[in-house]
């Protein structure tokens, strides 16, 4: 915690992290808590890691499509989506700025917002604000 995140990409927040009241994501016109950042973001753009650690899944989901998760020590993971390129191997380790990726075009769920960057921090399970961590 206490060297903090690198930013991923230097766009700004499309949809905020919100556990404490619900946010408005405008392509599903509805509110819903946000356990994670949306940092808008070109297609094509470079993702550098936030921190170093270890890459431990690779895989695609519907919602946020490509994605990475990297455990950071300490119980963090962090998880970045709406990825192409990724030029990162499972169980390989990462260092903080490297390129793992390029941004992608956004999933329908993120389609009326554009493109953008998925980053979602957890200590322990627990969802944190990355944002709070940017250094």
């Amino acid at each position: 915690e206490s060297d903090g995140l690198l930013r991923p990409v230097s766009g700004e927040v499309l949809i905020p992290f919100s556990m404490d009241s619900s946010v408005y994501f405008s392509t599903l016109d509805q509110f819903k808590y946000n356990s994670a950042l949306m940092i808008g973001a070109a297609v094509g753009d470079t993702v550098s890691a936030c921190a170093e650690g270890k890459v431990v899944a690779i895989f695609q989901d519907s919602e946020i499509g490509h994605a990475i998760t990297m455990e950071l020590g300490d119980g963090y993971k962090i998880t970045y989506g709406q990825l192409e390129n990724i030029n990162v191997a499972l169980n390989s380790y990462v260092d903080r700025g490297q390129a793992i990726a390029t941004v992608a075009s956004p999933t329908k769920y993120f389609s009326v917002k554009g493109s953008n960057l998925y980053l979602k921090l957890t200590a322990d399970g627990t969802p944190v604000n990355p944002e709070a961590l940017f250094r």
